[in-house]
């Protein structure tokens, strides 16, 4: 009976999927994100509203492997 307990545990375990935060570089839970964007077809996730508006306002600068000006948070609050 113990088995099959621990086997059930183990279904229930749910897989997060992570993105990255284009802007600051961390890693963000797709489900839980504070923020998201579309553009050209693909979502991108971000950590703060702050992130979302740097991103929503260039793209082009983060999606070129620009960004992360931001990274460790110095620029905004959480």
């Amino acid at each position: 009976m113990k088995r099959n307990l621990k086997k059930a545990k183990q279904h229930k375990k749910e897989v997060i999927k992570m993105a990255r935060d284009p802007v600051c570089g961390m890693d963000v839970d797709e489900k839980t994100a504070p923020a998201k964007s579309e553009h050209m077809g693909k979502t991108y996730y971000f950590c703060a509203p702050g992130c979302k508006k740097a991103f929503d306002e260039n793209p082009a600068k983060y999606i070129k492997g620009e960004g992360h000006e931001m990274a460790g948070h110095g620029g905004h609050k959480m």
